[in-house]
């Protein structure tokens, strides 16, 4: 166990987050908006959510990433009713989403959080776990 007396944390945590509203259209996200963002959409029909590649996280994270390395990203659904938003990874983009299929969707009215984890650096890859139900 490490203790950093130069950054003690004494029981607050505090980060910054980027928060998007994201357009009513499918919407590809940059890597910015998808390590510790917060992504908001108020769909009107089904919509698509597209992670950045891995290549472009891995990139964004910098000399320090390792296999193991995690993020956040958080989606909310701001529909009233119906419309659900998809998270979806991007074709070749070295992106997996862990879990069955269905955990990759926000139903109208929620938000669901993803942690993204690293797991390769030298060919770039990511898997997305989502937190919760």
């Amino acid at each position: 166990m490490k203790f950093h007396l130069d950054a003690p944390n004494l029981g607050r945590m505090s980060e910054q987050r980027t928060v998007t509203a994201a357009s009513d259209a499918a919407t590809t996200l940059t890597a910015a908006q998808t390590v510790g963002g917060v992504v908001t959409m108020t769909p009107t029909a089904g919509r698509a959510l597209t992670t950045a590649t891995a290549a472009t996280i891995v990139a964004l994270l910098g000399d320090g990433v390792q296999v193991g390395s995690s993020f956040e990203l958080t989606v909310v659904n701001a529909a009233a009713a119906t419309n659900a938003i998809t998270l979806t990874a991007p074709s070749s983009g070295g992106i997996t989403l862990g879990g069955v299929s269905a955990m990759a969707t926000v139903a109208a009215a929620s938000s669901a959080t993803y942690v993204g984890v690293v797991t390769a650096v030298g060919t770039p890859a990511v898997t997305f776990y989502r937190k919760g139900g």
